[in-house]
């Protein structure tokens, strides 16, 4: 596989260049890993932007109560690693292998390069960031809603645990039908 087209077929970098996407591509590293590598530690900070190229990766998270979550598992074509990668902070959860993977890592100083606003190629790979977080965030309210639906036992219920609370959070007042 050539990295710079699977590149090109992802979401966000249609508004790249063919040099910019080629810069991209030559600044990433691609591996193959065994079941159960471990690429982002929890609480930890993670030192590349990582995209997987086949197989699945898996993110959990060891909660407060001793209990390990399974969060999301990525998919082929998507980047994983970002949070922590942006913010400079320890990462919320861990990522590992499902299995065989096949990885492409884009290194933190070259990230840092990448995503310099005042350059071109900056501005336009901000939007593939912008890109992955933006379904990042999607999942993330899937994930919840879900657990919702678990915890109030039904659509139904949950739309009763909304209202609710939105009741209580206008302090006894109701919303206007």
């Amino acid at each position: 596989m050539i990295l710079k087209n699977y590149l090109r077929s992802l979401p966000g970098f249609q508004f790249l260049s063919d040099s910019d996407v080629e810069n991209v591509a030559a600044a990433m590293r691609v591996d193959e890993y065994p079941n159960g590598h471990i690429f982002i530690y929890q609480d930890r900070l993670n030192q590349a932007l990582y995209l997987l190229l086949d197989g699945q990766v898996e993110v959990t998270h060891y909660g407060n109560t001793g209990r390990h979550y399974t969060l999301k598992t990525i998919q082929s074509g998507e980047f994983f690693g970002l949070p922590s990668l942006s913010t400079g902070k320890p990462a919320n959860a861990t990522c590992t292998s499902r299995g065989p993977v096949k990885v492409a890592s884009l290194p933190f100083s070259a990230y840092l390069l990448l995503y310099q606003p005042d350059s071109e190629i900056g501005c336009r790979f901000q939007f593939v960031i912008a890109t992955q977080l933006a379904r990042d965030l999607h999942d993330r309210h899937d994930a919840l809603r879900n657990l919702l639906v678990q915890v109030y036992g039904g659509v139904e219920k949950l739309s009763d645990a909304i209202d609710t609370t939105e009741v209580s959070d206008n302090q006894g007042v109701l919303p206007p039908p």
